[in-house]
């Protein structure tokens, strides 16, 4: 995709794995290709559908589909927009929609067949069955209920959300008792079953003795078994059984051999010289020369020690035996991971001059005890704790993973905010880099669209609406607001279309209207105003007709204006007042003017603003949302 962004045309098999995605995917594939590419598809197309096993298949997997049955307040609830694989996907909803639902219905799915506490079954009856479904795009489905759960078996799950719990103590003094609350932070268990300890017993006088008499050859290579980064990079794709076959094992054995049958008084320097003149251990074995090439990135030596240091990194391997080996390598893996999450909290902790907060290994499990909630600022103590359950789903999962985040970022600081997002971040870019999928799934009621501080990347971010609303904006009035400041039209559209004017009534411009592409019948604000405020009572009366919510931003505004325009009691002021630039200075001029404005007039500008200036038609959802709100819903009631 790398390509696309910088406009450049990507080579075929790059075209093909594309078009097989948005084949696959069932989504217009000209959202990834530029049109000369586009162009191309057919064929690459018929491609794809006469080789079906053909490795530029691009298996990406979307979840498209979500049903959730019986869990707290939801008895039934389908969610079938598509969520994407490594994308952060924004799920919007106001508060008491079900988002608490929805993510207590994966938690209850972590482990095993689902497991609810008696609260949490619909309507606290423990007859209603609660069930999760997952559907992907492909096809399959899986499903968790209380007596089995397939979902776990391809995918981890994982829930980040609110870690504090009440703590109350009860002191008896006597005949009388003082209880005294609190709050804790859970423990966070990092990583599950921790690998037992086991250490590579490297020790380069028992590889000389291995080596034969030209030992003096040989460097200390102890360095690579304290890195478990130096380990996993020479390991990376190697086979280690090629090592085992006798026709490599000869191979190596004689270039051994060679090497000691060079005089033993000739110095280790030339030795390797004669090393790499002579070719000695060129052997013709994929897997050797990609050991070679590795351990010679990771201790950056020449040709020679780089060949006799895989001499040496295999025979080690094979002395101390295959299952020893694995067991010190994962324990390696288990120690490196463990400094990384000590040095990350490390990192974010703010109250390191008291708490010293690292993790343990308590039966069997790496744990993060935290100290008392009110120890730490809400602020830190939050996004510690966040970034401690990230890494908990970093570590404890091996297979694709579904991340559900719990309305974690509706409350943090702009900082922090930042923070939040470049962890997850992060963790996707981790999760890509080991070739996993993960389904990052963000609860929220703060539209991102409006949070100033919320930075996602655009292209990666998937914003998705949980409330279902038949509101829709028209094209007709999009291309208004963007024309609004055309110089054709600008003076008589910011005067009798955007606000308030009594003589509107004798506006017509259709004809400029007509030039622009506009809806001519708009051309005279009398007409455009009834189809706003028609807008406006089809969203309070007619609930089964879809609504413009734009059109009623238009109408709450002009309405608004034309209220306090009414009540300034003489013609000056009336005129000063449609000459004032911008409604909150139109209604704090009025207010100077002994004009009483509720302050609800304000606070409408807040919904209506925005959209008045940059609209378009995706914002439906958002826009809605906000007008759907029971207490902002009154507040424009009271207008009328």
């Amino acid at each position: 995709m790398e390509h696309l962004a910088n406009g450049s045309i990507p080579s075929m098999h790059k075209i093909i794995n594309i078009a097989s995605f948005a084949f696959i995917v069932n989504i217009p594939t000209n959202f990834f290709l530029p049109k000369r590419t586009f162009r191309k598809l057919p064929t690459i197309r018929q491609q794809l559908l006469s080789d079906p096993t053909s490795n530029t298949y691009a298996f990406h997997m979307i979840i498209n589909k979500i049903v959730i049955d019986n869990i707290k307040g939801i008895d039934h609830f389908e969610f079938s927009q598509d969520l994407y694989p490594n994308r952060p996907n924004i799920l919007v909803a106001p508060n008491g929609y079900g988002k608490s639902s929805f993510a207590t219905a994966f938690l209850s799915a972590q482990n095993g067949p689902i497991v609810l506490k008696p609260e949490e079954y619909h309507n606290e009856d423990l007859n209603n069955i609660p069930k999760l479904e997952v559907s992907l795009n492909n096809g399959q489905t899986f499903v968790a209920d209380n007596n089995t759960n397939t979902i776990i078996k391809e995918y981890s799950i994982h829930v980040a959300n609110n870690q504090l719990i009440p703590n109350a103590k009860a002191k008896h003094f006597g005949q009388r008792t003082h209880a005294k609350a609190d709050l804790d932070i859970k423990p966070t268990h990092i990583i599950r079953k921790v690998p037992k300890a086991e250490s590579f017993a490297y020790h380069l006088p028992a590889m000389k003795i291995k080596f034969g008499v030209n030992n003096k050859v040989l460097k200390d290579i102890s360095i690579i078994y304290t890195n478990y980064q130096y380990l996993a990079q020479i390991e990376n794709g190697i086979t280690f059984h090629t090592f085992d076959l006798k026709p490599y094992n000869i191979a190596i054995t004689q270039a051994i051999e060679q090497i000691n049958s060079i005089s033993t008084k000739v110095s280790a320097v030339k030795i390797k010289d004669e090393i790499e003149r002579k070719g000695i251990m060129n052997l013709v074995i994929p897997d050797w020369n990609a050991i070679v090439s590795n351990i010679k990135t990771v201790l950056k030596c020449g040709d020679a020690d780089a060949a006799l240091s895989a001499w040496q990194y295999i025979a080690f391997r094979k002395l101390m035996g295959d299952a020893k080996y694995k067991k010190a390598l994962a324990y390696a893996n288990f120690l490196f991971n463990k400094n990384i999450i000590d040095i990350t909290i490390k990192s974010l902790n703010p109250v390191q001059d008291r708490f010293s907060i690292v993790s343990k290994v308590e039966d069997g499990d790496l744990v993060v005890r935290w100290p008392k909630a009110h120890q730490i600022s809400n602020g830190q103590r939050d996004i510690m704790v966040f970034i401690a359950q990230l890494l908990e789903c970093e570590f404890q999962s091996g297979k694709n993973c579904i991340l559900v985040i719990d309305e974690f970022f509706d409350y943090l600081d702009d900082a922090n905010l930042v923070a939040f997002q470049y962890y997850v971040s992060t963790l996707i870019d981790r999760f890509k880099r080991n070739k996993r999928l993960i389904f990052p799934i963000l609860l929220t009621h703060i539209d991102p669209k409006y949070l100033q501080h919320f930075c996602f990347n655009d292209k990666r971010l998937n914003v998705c609406y949980l409330k279902k609303t038949n509101a829709k904006i028209g094209k007709e009035m999009v291309r208004l607001v963007a024309k609004r400041e055309d110089p054709l039209i600008q003076s008589e559209t910011d005067t009798y279309f955007f606000h308030y004017h009594p003589k509107s009534i004798e506006i017509d411009i259709s004809n400029k209207f007509v030039t622009l592409g506009l809806n001519k019948d708009w051309g005279k604000p009398t007409v455009f105003r009834k189809k706003v405020d028609r807008q406006t009572r089809a969203m309070f009366f007619e609930l089964d007709k879809p609504f413009d919510p734009l059109a009623v931003c238009f109408s709450i505004r002009i309405k608004i204006e034309e209220t306090i325009y009414s009540q300034l009691k003489n013609d000056a002021d009336r005129e000063a007042f449609l000459k004032t630039h911008g409604t909150k200075e139109k209604l704090n001029f009025a207010q100077g003017k002994g004009v009483f404005v509720p302050e609800t007039y304000h606070l409408l500008g807040i919904i209506y603003n925005h959209p008045l200036h940059d609209a378009y038609e995706d914002m439906a959802c958002s826009l809605s949302m906000k007008l759907d709100n029971p207490v902002i819903k009154n507040m424009i009631y009271k207008l009328w």
